[in-house]
Protein backbone atom coordinates (compact mmCIF):
# COMPACT_ATOMS: atom_id res chain seq x y z
CA UNK A 1 0.00 0.00 0.00
CA UNK A 2 2.76 2.23 0.89
CA UNK A 3 4.85 1.55 -2.39
CA UNK A 4 1.57 2.38 -4.17
CA UNK A 5 1.79 5.80 -2.73
CA UNK A 6 5.49 5.73 -3.22
CA UNK A 7 5.31 5.57 -6.98
CA UNK A 8 2.53 8.36 -7.16
CA UNK A 9 4.93 11.03 -5.26
CA UNK A 10 7.36 9.90 -7.81
CA UNK A 11 5.39 10.35 -10.72
CA UNK A 12 4.30 13.34 -9.11
CA UNK A 13 8.06 14.53 -8.80
CA UNK A 14 8.61 13.39 -12.39
CA UNK A 15 5.52 16.00 -13.66
CA UNK A 16 6.80 18.46 -11.70
CA UNK A 17 10.47 18.42 -13.24
CA UNK A 18 9.02 18.09 -16.15
CA UNK A 19 6.74 21.49 -16.11
CA UNK A 20 10.11 22.81 -14.24
CA UNK A 21 12.35 22.09 -17.38
CA UNK A 22 9.61 23.18 -20.07
CA UNK A 23 9.03 26.37 -18.29
CA UNK A 24 12.90 27.33 -17.90
CA UNK A 25 12.89 26.29 -22.00
CA UNK A 26 9.76 28.59 -22.49
CA UNK A 27 11.81 31.24 -20.83
CA UNK A 28 14.82 30.64 -22.83
CA UNK A 29 13.35 30.72 -26.05
CA UNK A 30 11.44 33.93 -25.41
CA UNK A 31 14.33 36.10 -24.14
CA UNK A 32 16.51 34.91 -27.55
CA UNK A 33 18.46 37.55 -29.37
CA UNK A 34 17.79 35.88 -32.16
CA UNK A 35 14.00 36.00 -33.46
CA UNK A 36 12.81 32.65 -34.12
CA UNK A 37 9.30 31.55 -34.90
CA UNK A 38 7.91 28.26 -36.65
CA UNK A 39 5.26 27.82 -39.80
CA UNK A 40 2.46 25.62 -39.79
CA UNK A 41 3.49 25.22 -43.71
CA UNK A 42 0.07 23.33 -44.94
CA UNK A 43 -1.92 25.73 -43.15
CA UNK A 44 0.68 29.24 -43.27
CA UNK A 45 -0.11 29.89 -39.47
CA UNK A 46 2.52 31.43 -37.82
CA UNK A 47 3.69 29.63 -34.25
CA UNK A 48 5.65 30.15 -31.63
CA UNK A 49 7.19 33.75 -32.10
CA UNK A 50 10.07 34.71 -29.64
CA UNK A 51 9.83 38.37 -27.91
CA UNK A 52 12.79 39.34 -29.56
CA UNK A 53 10.64 39.62 -32.43
CA UNK A 54 10.35 43.21 -31.28
CA UNK A 55 13.32 43.90 -33.17
CA UNK A 56 11.28 44.77 -35.70
CA UNK A 57 8.34 46.90 -33.73
CA UNK A 58 5.87 44.00 -33.59
CA UNK A 59 4.55 41.82 -30.31
CA UNK A 60 4.14 38.39 -30.39
CA UNK A 61 0.39 38.34 -30.72
CA UNK A 62 1.14 40.35 -33.74
CA UNK A 63 2.44 37.54 -35.87
CA UNK A 64 1.28 34.33 -33.75
CA UNK A 65 -1.67 32.94 -35.20
CA UNK A 66 -1.24 35.29 -38.21
CA UNK A 67 -1.88 33.31 -41.41
CA UNK A 68 0.98 34.85 -43.73
CA UNK A 69 -1.18 32.72 -46.94
CA UNK A 70 -4.34 34.78 -46.51
CA UNK A 71 -1.46 38.71 -47.01
CA UNK A 72 -1.50 40.51 -49.70
CA UNK A 73 1.28 38.98 -52.50
CA UNK A 74 3.62 41.93 -52.07
CA UNK A 75 3.38 41.75 -48.63
CA UNK A 76 4.23 38.22 -48.38
CA UNK A 77 6.80 37.90 -50.87
CA UNK A 78 8.85 40.71 -48.66
CA UNK A 79 8.23 39.38 -45.36
CA UNK A 80 8.87 35.62 -46.27
CA UNK A 81 11.69 35.69 -49.31
CA UNK A 82 13.16 32.77 -46.40
CA UNK A 83 10.54 30.12 -47.57
CA UNK A 84 11.63 30.24 -50.99
CA UNK A 85 15.15 29.87 -49.77
CA UNK A 86 14.15 27.32 -47.09
CA UNK A 87 12.15 25.52 -50.48
CA UNK A 88 15.48 25.02 -52.22
CA UNK A 89 16.77 22.67 -49.59
CA UNK A 90 14.94 19.55 -48.38
CA UNK A 91 16.82 19.71 -44.81
CA UNK A 92 18.20 23.13 -44.22
CA UNK A 93 19.25 26.44 -45.42
CA UNK A 94 21.75 28.53 -43.10
CA UNK A 95 24.19 31.89 -43.16
CA UNK A 96 21.50 33.32 -46.02
CA UNK A 97 21.00 37.18 -45.38
CA UNK A 98 17.62 39.13 -45.44
CA UNK A 99 16.45 41.91 -45.07
CA UNK A 100 13.27 42.53 -43.10
CA UNK A 101 11.30 45.82 -43.38
CA UNK A 102 10.03 46.86 -39.46
CA UNK A 103 6.32 47.79 -38.39
CA UNK A 104 4.52 50.32 -40.66
CA UNK A 105 7.44 49.74 -43.08
CA UNK A 106 9.36 52.50 -42.31
CA UNK A 107 12.86 50.96 -42.81
CA UNK A 108 14.79 47.48 -43.18
CA UNK A 109 17.21 45.45 -41.41
CA UNK A 110 19.76 43.08 -42.14
CA UNK A 111 19.54 39.76 -40.71
CA UNK A 112 21.06 36.76 -41.48
CA UNK A 113 18.87 33.30 -41.02
CA UNK A 114 18.80 29.78 -41.10
CA UNK A 115 15.85 27.58 -41.89
CA UNK A 116 14.97 24.04 -41.34
CA UNK A 117 12.18 22.27 -42.97
CA UNK A 118 10.71 19.40 -40.28
CA UNK A 119 7.91 16.86 -39.65
CA UNK A 120 5.94 16.47 -36.36
CA UNK A 121 2.82 14.53 -35.92
CA UNK A 122 2.03 14.61 -39.90
CA UNK A 123 2.49 17.96 -40.15
CA UNK A 124 5.08 20.11 -42.20
CA UNK A 125 6.31 22.88 -40.35
CA UNK A 126 9.33 25.24 -41.10
CA UNK A 127 11.36 26.71 -38.09
CA UNK A 128 13.01 30.02 -39.04
CA UNK A 129 15.87 31.74 -36.95
CA UNK A 130 16.95 34.90 -37.62
CA UNK A 131 19.54 36.98 -36.10
CA UNK A 132 20.11 40.51 -36.35
CA UNK A 133 23.49 41.66 -37.75
CA UNK A 134 22.85 45.34 -38.43
CA UNK A 135 25.39 46.38 -35.92
CA UNK A 136 27.98 43.82 -37.27
CA UNK A 137 27.20 45.50 -41.01
CA UNK A 138 27.80 49.04 -39.58
CA UNK A 139 31.08 47.96 -38.04
CA UNK A 140 31.56 46.52 -41.27
CA UNK A 141 30.91 49.11 -43.10
CA UNK A 142 33.24 51.57 -41.00
CA UNK A 143 35.75 49.00 -41.26
CA UNK A 144 35.51 49.04 -44.82
CA UNK A 145 35.78 53.01 -44.63
CA UNK A 146 38.51 52.89 -42.56
CA UNK A 147 40.76 50.38 -44.95
CA UNK A 148 40.04 53.22 -47.85
CA UNK A 149 41.01 55.51 -46.13
CA UNK A 150 44.51 54.07 -45.06
CA UNK A 151 45.14 52.42 -48.60
CA UNK A 152 44.46 56.17 -49.93
CA UNK A 153 47.14 57.84 -47.52
CA UNK A 154 49.65 54.71 -48.33
CA UNK A 155 49.24 55.39 -51.81
CA UNK A 156 49.90 59.23 -51.71
CA UNK A 157 52.67 58.19 -49.00
CA UNK A 158 54.06 56.20 -51.76
CA UNK A 159 53.77 58.67 -54.27
CA UNK A 160 55.30 61.90 -52.20
CA UNK A 161 58.18 59.48 -51.19
CA UNK A 162 58.91 58.23 -54.69
CA UNK A 163 58.51 62.17 -55.72
CA UNK A 164 61.09 63.37 -53.17
CA UNK A 165 63.39 60.52 -53.95
CA UNK A 166 63.58 61.72 -57.25
CA UNK A 167 63.85 65.36 -56.38
CA UNK A 168 66.55 64.54 -54.44
CA UNK A 169 69.06 62.34 -56.82
CA UNK A 170 68.82 65.33 -58.94
CA UNK A 171 70.73 67.89 -56.58
CA UNK A 172 72.85 64.81 -55.74
CA UNK A 173 73.97 63.83 -59.09
CA UNK A 174 75.27 67.81 -59.98
CA UNK A 175 77.47 67.70 -56.76
CA UNK A 176 78.82 64.45 -57.88
CA UNK A 177 79.52 65.62 -61.18
CA UNK A 178 80.86 68.65 -60.06
CA UNK A 179 83.47 67.02 -58.11
CA UNK A 180 84.20 65.28 -60.51
CA UNK A 181 84.97 67.96 -62.95
CA UNK A 182 86.99 69.58 -60.24
CA UNK A 183 89.04 66.51 -59.66
CA UNK A 184 89.88 66.79 -63.44
CA UNK A 185 91.09 70.38 -62.97
CA UNK A 186 93.17 69.62 -60.22
CA UNK A 187 95.05 66.92 -62.09
CA UNK A 188 97.35 69.56 -63.42
CA UNK A 189 98.86 70.83 -59.78
CA UNK A 190 101.77 69.44 -57.24
CA UNK A 191 100.60 66.86 -55.59
CA UNK A 192 100.91 69.05 -52.00
CA UNK A 193 98.11 71.15 -53.44
CA UNK A 194 96.01 68.34 -54.97
CA UNK A 195 95.97 66.69 -51.42
CA UNK A 196 93.38 68.86 -48.97
CA UNK A 197 91.24 68.99 -52.27
CA UNK A 198 91.24 65.53 -52.87
CA UNK A 199 90.31 64.57 -48.82
CA UNK A 200 87.52 67.02 -49.19
CA UNK A 201 86.41 65.16 -51.99
CA UNK A 202 86.54 62.01 -50.76
CA UNK A 203 84.03 63.12 -48.11
CA UNK A 204 81.56 65.06 -50.55
CA UNK A 205 81.64 61.66 -52.45
CA UNK A 206 80.77 59.83 -49.26
CA UNK A 207 78.34 61.81 -48.08
CA UNK A 208 76.51 61.82 -51.67
CA UNK A 209 76.67 58.10 -51.73
CA UNK A 210 75.39 57.80 -48.29
CA UNK A 211 72.33 60.14 -49.09
CA UNK A 212 71.75 58.37 -52.16
CA UNK A 213 71.81 54.79 -50.45
CA UNK A 214 69.42 56.68 -47.75
CA UNK A 215 66.79 57.62 -50.79
CA UNK A 216 67.25 54.22 -52.14
CA UNK A 217 66.09 52.64 -48.61
CA UNK A 218 63.19 55.06 -48.31
CA UNK A 219 62.26 54.54 -51.84
CA UNK A 220 62.06 50.86 -50.74
CA UNK A 221 60.44 51.15 -47.95
CA UNK A 222 57.52 53.64 -49.54
CA UNK A 223 57.12 50.75 -52.17
CA UNK A 224 56.79 48.32 -49.74
CA UNK A 225 54.60 49.73 -47.54
CA UNK A 226 52.14 50.81 -50.53
CA UNK A 227 52.48 47.16 -51.88
CA UNK A 228 53.82 48.40 -55.00
CA UNK A 229 57.37 46.16 -55.25
CA UNK A 230 57.19 43.75 -57.97
CA UNK A 231 57.03 40.01 -56.48
CA UNK A 232 57.97 37.60 -59.07
CA UNK A 233 59.23 34.90 -57.42
CA UNK A 234 61.36 31.96 -59.29
CA UNK A 235 62.39 28.55 -58.87
CA UNK A 236 65.42 28.28 -57.82
CA UNK A 237 68.54 26.58 -56.40
CA UNK A 238 68.54 28.97 -52.95
CA UNK A 239 72.60 26.98 -52.02
CA UNK A 240 74.09 28.38 -55.35
CA UNK A 241 72.59 31.21 -55.24
CA UNK A 242 73.83 32.25 -51.93
CA UNK A 243 77.20 30.97 -52.80
CA UNK A 244 77.23 33.75 -55.75
CA UNK A 245 76.55 36.52 -53.50
CA UNK A 246 78.79 35.24 -50.88
CA UNK A 247 82.08 34.79 -53.86
CA UNK A 248 80.93 38.03 -56.17
CA UNK A 249 79.92 40.72 -53.56
CA UNK A 250 81.52 39.93 -50.41
CA UNK A 251 84.52 37.18 -49.88
CA UNK A 252 86.35 39.17 -52.96
CA UNK A 253 86.35 42.59 -50.93
CA UNK A 254 87.27 41.40 -47.09
CA UNK A 255 90.39 39.60 -45.96
CA UNK A 256 91.21 36.26 -45.50
CA UNK A 257 90.46 36.52 -42.06
CA UNK A 258 86.85 38.17 -42.62
CA UNK A 259 85.54 35.48 -45.15
CA UNK A 260 81.83 34.57 -45.33
CA UNK A 261 81.71 30.44 -44.38
CA UNK A 262 78.95 28.80 -46.05
CA UNK A 263 77.20 25.55 -44.46
CA UNK A 264 74.40 23.22 -45.55
CA UNK A 265 72.53 21.09 -43.72
CA UNK A 266 69.98 18.38 -45.17
CA UNK A 267 68.83 17.58 -48.19
CA UNK A 268 69.33 20.64 -51.04
CA UNK A 269 65.82 21.33 -52.92
CA UNK A 270 64.72 24.00 -54.97
CA UNK A 271 62.83 26.82 -53.80
CA UNK A 272 60.32 29.24 -55.24
CA UNK A 273 61.22 33.01 -54.46
CA UNK A 274 62.19 36.18 -56.08
CA UNK A 275 66.07 36.63 -56.62
CA UNK A 276 66.05 40.73 -56.06
CA UNK A 277 64.08 40.87 -52.82
CA UNK A 278 66.00 37.75 -51.48
CA UNK A 279 69.02 39.28 -52.58
CA UNK A 280 68.57 42.34 -51.01
CA UNK A 281 67.95 40.60 -47.67
CA UNK A 282 70.55 38.45 -47.61
CA UNK A 283 73.33 41.26 -48.79
CA UNK A 284 71.54 43.74 -45.95
CA UNK A 285 72.15 41.21 -43.16
CA UNK A 286 75.66 40.34 -44.18
CA UNK A 287 76.43 44.34 -44.90
CA UNK A 288 75.30 44.21 -41.12
CA UNK A 289 77.38 41.52 -39.99
CA UNK A 290 80.44 42.89 -41.58
CA UNK A 291 79.49 46.77 -40.04
CA UNK A 292 78.66 45.98 -36.65
CA UNK A 293 81.79 43.51 -35.98
CA UNK A 294 85.64 44.89 -36.49
CA UNK A 295 87.14 40.89 -36.68
CA UNK A 296 86.17 37.19 -37.25
CA UNK A 297 84.45 35.52 -39.85
CA UNK A 298 80.76 35.77 -40.70
CA UNK A 299 79.16 32.49 -40.61
CA UNK A 300 75.92 31.53 -42.62
CA UNK A 301 73.95 28.76 -42.54
CA UNK A 302 71.11 27.23 -44.88
CA UNK A 303 69.11 24.29 -43.16
CA UNK A 304 67.02 22.47 -45.34
CA UNK A 305 63.84 20.67 -43.26
CA UNK A 306 60.17 19.01 -43.71
CA UNK A 307 58.27 22.47 -43.94
CA UNK A 308 60.88 25.24 -44.03
CA UNK A 309 64.01 25.91 -44.97
CA UNK A 310 66.57 28.36 -42.71
CA UNK A 311 69.17 30.58 -43.52
CA UNK A 312 70.85 31.99 -40.33
CA UNK A 313 74.01 34.56 -40.63
CA UNK A 314 75.94 34.59 -37.32
CA UNK A 315 79.16 37.70 -36.14
CA UNK A 316 80.78 37.94 -33.57
CA UNK A 317 80.41 41.89 -33.11
CA UNK A 318 79.14 44.70 -30.65
CA UNK A 319 75.87 42.63 -30.69
CA UNK A 320 72.22 44.20 -29.89
CA UNK A 321 71.09 45.26 -26.24
CA UNK A 322 68.06 43.17 -25.18
CA UNK A 323 65.61 46.22 -24.34
CA UNK A 324 65.83 47.41 -28.09
CA UNK A 325 65.48 44.03 -29.90
CA UNK A 326 61.39 43.91 -29.75
CA UNK A 327 61.86 47.45 -32.04
CA UNK A 328 64.48 46.06 -34.17
CA UNK A 329 62.24 46.22 -37.38
CA UNK A 330 60.98 49.49 -36.96
CA UNK A 331 61.61 51.98 -39.77
CA UNK A 332 64.52 54.36 -38.78
CA UNK A 333 64.92 52.52 -35.07
CA UNK A 334 68.67 51.90 -34.53
CA UNK A 335 70.12 50.02 -31.63
CA UNK A 336 71.25 52.33 -28.60
CA UNK A 337 75.09 50.82 -28.86
CA UNK A 338 75.08 51.62 -32.91
CA UNK A 339 74.96 55.53 -33.18
CA UNK A 340 78.54 56.34 -33.80
CA UNK A 341 78.33 53.75 -36.91
CA UNK A 342 76.76 55.11 -39.80
CA UNK A 343 73.59 53.26 -40.75
CA UNK A 344 69.42 54.46 -41.71
CA UNK A 345 68.05 52.49 -39.46
CA UNK A 346 65.54 51.18 -42.45
CA UNK A 347 67.35 47.94 -43.74
CA UNK A 348 65.84 45.33 -41.68
CA UNK A 349 62.30 46.96 -41.73
CA UNK A 350 63.02 46.50 -45.78
CA UNK A 351 64.17 43.21 -45.09
CA UNK A 352 60.74 42.51 -43.04
CA UNK A 353 58.56 43.63 -45.93
CA UNK A 354 60.66 41.32 -48.25
CA UNK A 355 59.89 38.22 -46.14
CA UNK A 356 56.53 39.17 -45.28
CA UNK A 357 55.92 38.92 -48.78
CA UNK A 358 57.39 35.66 -48.97
CA UNK A 359 55.27 34.17 -46.45
CA UNK A 360 58.00 33.41 -44.15
CA UNK A 361 59.70 34.91 -40.67
CA UNK A 362 62.63 36.30 -39.52
CA UNK A 363 64.25 36.38 -35.79
CA UNK A 364 67.23 38.03 -34.33
CA UNK A 365 68.92 36.34 -31.80
CA UNK A 366 71.58 38.60 -29.77
CA UNK A 367 74.02 39.19 -26.98
CA UNK A 368 76.00 42.64 -26.43
CA UNK A 369 79.99 42.34 -27.40
CA UNK A 370 78.88 38.45 -28.07
CA UNK A 371 77.75 38.58 -31.68
CA UNK A 372 73.87 38.24 -33.27
CA UNK A 373 72.17 35.34 -35.20
CA UNK A 374 69.63 36.64 -37.66
CA UNK A 375 67.32 33.52 -39.51
CA UNK A 376 64.94 33.92 -42.24
CA UNK A 377 62.87 31.30 -42.40
CA UNK A 378 61.08 30.58 -45.31
CA UNK A 379 57.67 27.87 -46.50
CA UNK A 380 58.89 24.46 -48.34
CA UNK A 381 56.04 22.76 -48.31
CA UNK A 382 54.09 23.05 -50.97
CA UNK A 383 56.38 26.41 -52.45
CA UNK A 384 56.90 24.91 -55.41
Amino acid sequence: MFSDFSNIDDSQLQVDALRENFEKLVTIFRNLREIIFTIDIDKGIIENVSNSIEILGYSRKDWEGQNFKTWPLSKRKRYFELIKHASRSSVQTSNKQIFFPTKGDENSLPFEFSTVLYTYKEKNYLLCVLRDISEREKLLYELEKSLQRERQLNELRAGFISTASHQFRTPLTIIQSGVEIMEMYLDGLPEEKRTPFYKQFQRIEGEVQRLQDLMNDILLLGRAGAKRTPFNPEILDLVSFCEEIINNKFNTRFPESRKISLTVIGKKQLLSFDPKLIGHCIENILNNAYKYSNKGNVEMQIQFEYESVTIAITDYGIGIPESDLPNLFQPFFRAANTYEIEGTGLGLSIVKDFIDEHKGQIFVVSEVNKGTTVTISLPLINNL
